[in-house]
């Protein structure tokens, strides 16, 4: 394919990624109110990998390529279970909107770990705009100690509940384009560990494994759309294009997953919380501009 149609692809199937997971924060924040985190990624990750074995399956016979199964399984840990369990206590202790935005400050992360581990190269125009942007990332992860917003112990520990996750997520993204893991290898063995990782969080705090059928439209909407869906196309568009420019896509989410918030869940859209997205916005359009 040629580069420029394959650059084309890869937008177009980071864009698809970027809705479908933008959607999910207020999808996932509602479903909250009837059911755990622990529970809830549980139940996602059975319904994934039930859905997704026979496509594996087809996938695997059809390709007869060498796939390093320690390795893949290690990566496939270290980006769903472990990047998702900060995550989503995360955004149960903050809003939606904040959580939103906080989430798109990911690629902060990784276009730095790019840079340093991987060799990519930042220009000077695009170390200012992700600097502008890194300092509105701080703005809406301190608001609650600048404003008393929300509950400050509360909120702050859910805002750097995120962050971390954005770290943790930040190291999957370069192991996997490091070592050239296979999407479909990877997406699969992400969903079969999430499942006893679950389990066991969720045993451990003594709850019940009752579901809400309340809760039931919002995991499989995660089930389906952001997890066999938004994961294979998140690693497909990424592995065509460098890992810093794919990372950008992230920036956008807050587009789709606050409009959602306000309309649906009825969150307000602090004057901060403006700021601090508007900031990003300027960050990311020059880093990006040509």
């Amino acid at each position: 394919m040629p580069r420029s149609n394959n650059r084309t692809l890869a937008y177009a199937i980071l864009l698809l990624n970027t809705a479908l997971w933008g959607f999910s924060v207020p999808i996932i924040k509602y479903s909250f109110q009837f059911t755990s985190p622990s529970l809830f990624l549980f139940y996602r990750y059975f319904i994934a990998a039930a859905l997704f074995l026979p496509v594996f399956l087809l996938y695997r016979s059809r390709k007869h390529h060498r796939v390093n199964h320690l390795k893949t399984v290690g990566i496939a840990l270290l980006g769903t279970p472990l990047c998702l369990l900060p995550l989503f206590y995360g955004l149960n202790q903050t809003s939606a909107i904040e959580a939103s935005i906080l989430e798109s400050s990911s690629p902060i992360f990784t276009i730095v770990m790019a840079i340093l581990f991987l060799g990519e190269k930042l220009k000077p125009k695009e170390a200012k705009g992700l600097l502008i942007a890194l300092f509105g990332t701080a703005i809406i992860a301190f608001e609650p100690l600048l404003t008393g917003y929300n509950h400050v112990q509360l909120s702050l520990q859910g805002n750097l509940l995120i962050i971390l996750s954005n770290i943790i997520w930040t190291s999957f993204l370069l192991l996997s384009k490091k070592f050239k893991t296979d999407p479909v290898y990877l997406s699969f063995y992400s969903f079969i560990v999430s499942i006893p990782f679950f389990f066991l969080v969720h045993s451990s705090q003594g709850l019940s494994f009752a579901l809400n059928i309340e809760a039931l439209p919002s995991i499989l909407y995660m089930a389906i759309g952001g997890s066999i869906i938004a994961f294979w196309a998140y690693q497909e568009g990424q592995k065509r294009i460098e890992a810093s420019e794919a990372a950008i896509f992230t920036y956008l989410k807050p587009a789709f997953a606050i409009p959602l918030s306000i309309l649906w869940l009825k969150e307000a859209f602090s004057p901060v919380a403006i700021v601090a997205t508007f900031l990003i916005i300027v960050g990311v359009f020059i880093s990006e501009k040509r």
